[in-house]
């Protein structure tokens, strides 16, 4: 008599979780590698959002300013202001991401912006980044271009809004921060379409423009800024400097910048980043000082005023802060004590104010204070005695 057929032996249980293991596993492997070099996604990265999402909302109570600083809220209510510029006419003109320029005068005088005095100039930008004024004309850039807007009429609006440069770069950065030369020529921020170059290049990318105020003669003045954001000229000299965001991967030991712009510099955007890092830094110029890595560095200003005596001719930078939302990183204002010996330039960086949400630009008013506009907040800062 034949012996019955044995029964195949179960598979172990381990095995078969291997079995299902082995694909997840790859399939994370292949993801965490997508968010890496895509988004620069690190254990850190991670642990900077878990804080994020764990931090109390920050109030204008948190901002600290150095002692003897009186700081005040100035302004409250504001949707996203993203660059500020003091006209001719006393008032300070803001851009909103939602794509508004509005004017801000205090009537009243006392010290405070009420929505009766926040007025709509312009309106109908896509992600307006820069102003810049030449005499009584407002230039906006934007997502793509530049514009010029007059208020023929007087009426405290524009009448007139004209597209001067268009067809610029726009994708992971666009057009950034503007600022007017001693030579009458526009200079325009440019930021890159990608982060490291990945995706190719295109003409006119990651690079500080220059151009007539009509916005003839549009060129490339300096090379390798990857993400330009504003621009300033040195009190009494020629000398433009911009801040410049560090690429996001590799995710550590990339700083950012603050770099003086000589026309026909490269400065290093993609291979090359600080002072001499990376694998393709030869002929590239070295930044002045280098910034906290990834603590997106935005508005610049150098202050000439005779509220701060002491500050006179130093360098203010807004921190806009890491795209994880890390409250550890940036959501500050720095200092930079620049030092000149013959060409050379270097800067000594340290906190001037913390405790913003999302510090966006900076600029100096007609009387002296520092103004800082919180992105994140929708308020502007007035710094004085």
């Amino acid at each position: 008599m034949a012996a019955p057929p044995r029964r195949p032996r179960p598979a172990p249980a381990w095995g078969c979780l291997l079995r299902l293991a082995v694909p997840v596993l790859i399939a994370l492997a292949l993801a965490w590698a997508l968010a890496y070099f895509a988004l620069g996604v690190t254990p850190a990265f991670i642990l900077g959002a878990i804080r994020e999402r764990l931090s109390p909302p920050r109030t204008t109570a948190d901002v600290v300013a150095p002692a003897g600083v009186k700081v005040t809220a100035w302004a409250i209510g504001l949707s996203t202001p993203t660059s500020l510029a003091f006209g001719p006419d006393g008032r300070l003109y803001v851009a909103t991401l939602g794509g508004q320029v509005l004017a801000l005068d205090d009537s009243n005088g006392d010290g405070q912006i009420s929505a009766a005095e926040q007025h709509e100039f312009a309106t109908g930008f896509s992600a307006p980044l820069g102003l810049a004024f030449y005499e009584s004309d407002l230039y906006v850039s934007h997502n793509g271009g530049v514009n010029r807007l007059r208020d023929t009429n007087g009426d405290g609006a524009a009448d007139e809004n004209l597209p001067i440069i268009d067809g610029l770069p726009a994708l992971r950065h666009q057009t950034d921060g503007l600022a007017f030369g001693p030579d009458g020529q526009l200079y325009i921020g440019q930021g890159s379409t990608s982060d490291r170059g990945e995706t190719g290049f295109v003409d006119r990318e990651a690079s500080i423009l220059v151009a007539e105020r009509d916005g003839r003669g549009l060129r490339v003045f300096a090379s390798g800024t990857r993400n330009p954001y504003d621009l300033a000229f040195y009190p009494g000299t020629d000398q433009l400097f911009a801040t410049d965001n560090g690429r996001d991967v590799p995710a550590s030991g990339v700083p950012d910048e603050l770099n003086l712009i000589v026309d026909g510099g490269d400065y290093g955007w993609p291979g090359c980043w600080g002072t001499g890092q990376g694998a393709d830094c030869a002929g590239t110029l070295p930044p002045v000082a280098e910034l906290p890595a990834h603590g997106a560095a935005g508005g610049l200003l150098f202050y000439t005023g005779d509220v701060f005596p002491e500050w006179q001719g130093q360098a203010f930078i807004t921190m806009y802060g890491a795209n994880s939302g890390d409250p550890l990183i940036g959501r500050s204002v720095l200092r930079v004590t620049l030092t000149q010996s013959g060409d050379t330039w270097t800067g000594v960086v340290s906190d001037f104010a913390t405790g913003f949400n999302r510090p966006l630009d900076v600029t100096e008013g007609p009387d002296g204070a520092i103004y800082v506009a919180d992105f994140g907040a929708g308020v502007i800062y007035r710094f004085a005695k």
